[in-house]
């Protein structure tokens, strides 16, 4: 049994260090890019956040939902169903439980950041994450296919509807100049280690399906996942709270909050049968509850 652990845990591992390697080269390469372009608006900065830290959450369960039957145990056909709904319920939990709570703990004294945009966006949320749900209760292939579309429409009308608080870009911080070999050279070698990262993560899951069948292959995925692909998030996020680069440190958290609850789903819907089970069902509720309470926050802090 050790032997049979040793080689999943190592793929693990070393996906891991190859996800938050790349996530944290993609940063510091994409950030100029986006200043450059954005000037610190932040529709640039959700978008810095969705290209340097999100594309691992959205190629986790991509390889899950595509990695052939055959190549896993036999009878294990259908588990990656749960290991692909547990990378993508397992991102949101982790920013909706843990780094939410704790930035707005962290900068429970200061003003808050754009409420009236949080009571804009939590709703079409709710929405999008209701959606999922209950078409994981169908095993319509085309109910399916347009609930996946009708989330990508929100996640695009969020990004579009973005618009800062008074005097935000004022703060803007320079990130450096800008140095298109250099920058895109470390575009691209971050962009090749987060995909290659993933598909040894998801190798590692895999093999632990084989060893302990079952329901834990989706609540092994959900947490290390969350683990994995979120690193990132919570270090950016730590790091801007520390500067006091508050409405940057929002960008990051919420940015990937409305990413995770909205294309994640949609690669669910539509490259996978999708069909949802109690314990799916459970913590999408959870998040759905978090959602609320956020919503109540914002409209008092408005």
């Amino acid at each position: 049994m050790n032997e049979q652990m040793a080689t999943p845990a190592v793929f693990i591992l070393t996906g891991f260090f190859l996800i938050l390697t790349g996530s944290a080269l993609f940063s510091r390469s994409a950030e100029r890019l986006v200043s450059r372009f954005f000037r610190g608006h932040p529709r640039g900065m959700r978008i810095l956040g969705i290209l340097s830290l999100s594309l691992p959450e959205a190629l986790l369960p991509l390889i899950a939902f595509w990695t052939p039957a055959s190549s896993r145990a036999e009878g294990a056909a259908g588990q990656n169903l749960d290991i692909g709904v547990g990378a993508i319920l397992g991102a949101p939990s982790f920013l909706l439980i843990v780094l939410w709570p704790l930035y707005l703990y962290r900068t429970r004294k200061e003003r808050p950041v754009r409420p009236g945009q949080l009571q804009k966006e939590i709703p079409l949320l709710l929405a999008a994450l209701t959606i999922g749900l209950l078409a994981g209760l169908s095993h319509n292939r085309l109910l399916h296919l347009l609930a996946g579309c009708s989330l990508i429409v929100l996640f695009a009308w969020i990004l579009i509807r973005i618009r800062p608080d008074a005097g935000e870009n004022d703060d803007h911080e320079k990130t450096g100049v800008f140095r298109p070999v250099t920058d895109s050279g470390l575009f691209l070698l971050s962009s090749a280690l987060i995909v290659a990262g993933p598909r040894l993560f998801l190798s590692g899951l895999f093999s632990f399906q084989h060893i302990f069948p079952g329901a834990t292959p989706f609540w092994i995925s959900m947490i290390l996942s969350a683990l994995a692909t979120e690193s990132p998030e919570a270090l950016a996020l730590f790091l801007f709270l520390r500067r006091g680069k508050i409405p940057l440190g929002f960008d990051v958290v919420w940015g990937s909050i409305s990413f995770q609850l909205t294309v994640p789903l949609a690669i669910g819907l539509s490259f996978s049968p999708w069909v949802l089970t109690s314990r799916h069902l459970f913590i999408g509720g959870i998040l759905l509850g978090v959602l609320l309470v956020s919503l109540a926050f914002a409209r008092k802090s408005a």
